[in-house]
């Protein structure tokens, strides 16, 4: 009874030493899979990150063309106002020619003509100016709209490169503490083995 009542124990700290042997070895394995399943999690984190740093250069380059344009609208406006200017002088300048020409004075209907060609001249400047004005603060606010979004890309890469790193470390802790767990089982098969071995020796 006693013997049967060893062996028993023999068998059961063989099998105790077995078990924790194949659980070290899958505690191990298992560690490893999950580190690599958050090391390709943290590359794509990465990629994404490579995603939104170039969407933020596409914008910035949209911005400085929209700031371009607002500065050619600018120009492109004044050299307008200049030549609707001079064409206004020459205008009121080709009436005064042809009033003093047949003879007339500068009154009455003649002055009433030159008054509205100027008074006509100066309202197509303004609306000229304006409609300027309007397409250059369009633009302005698109260079502001694209400057907001290449900040807002950038602010989003630099968040997933950060977590991408934490995954990496937490990756490489995961790996640490399935290899720990798994040799503390092997040292618990260990010394199981050599109390079956001892055991098995007093009989």
């Amino acid at each position: 009874m006693a013997m049967s009542s060893a062996t028993g124990s023999i068998f059961d700290t063989a099998g105790a030493a077995v078990n924790d042997l194949f659980g070290g070895i899958g505690d191990m394995q298992q560690g490893a899979l999950k580190a690599k399943g958050l090391n390709l999690q943290a590359a794509g984190l990465r990629l994404k990150a490579q995603g939104d740093l170039a969407e933020a250069s596409e914008y910035d380059l949209a911005g400085e063309l929209a700031t371009k344009n607002a500065r050619f609208t600018e120009e492109s406006t004044a050299i307008k106002e200049a030549q609707l200017q001079r064409s206004i002088t020459q205008t009121i300048g080709g009436q005064q020619a042809d009033v003093a020409g047949a003879g007339f004075a500068q009154s009455g209907s003649a002055l009433d003509i030159m008054r509205d060609s100027a008074s006509q001249g100066a309202l197509t400047s303004a609306v000229m100016g304006q409609q300027g004005l309007i397409t250059e603060a369009g633009y302005k606010e698109q260079a502001d709209s694209y400057a907001l979004m290449s900040g807002a890309a950038r602010m989003a890469a630099a968040g997933e490169m950060d977590i991408a790193n934490q995954t990496d470390q937490l990756a490489k802790d995961t790996e640490s503490a399935a290899d720990t767990a798994g040799m503390g089982k092997f040292f618990s098969s260990a010394i199981k083995g050599v109390e079956t071995v001892a055991m098995i020796a007093m009989l």
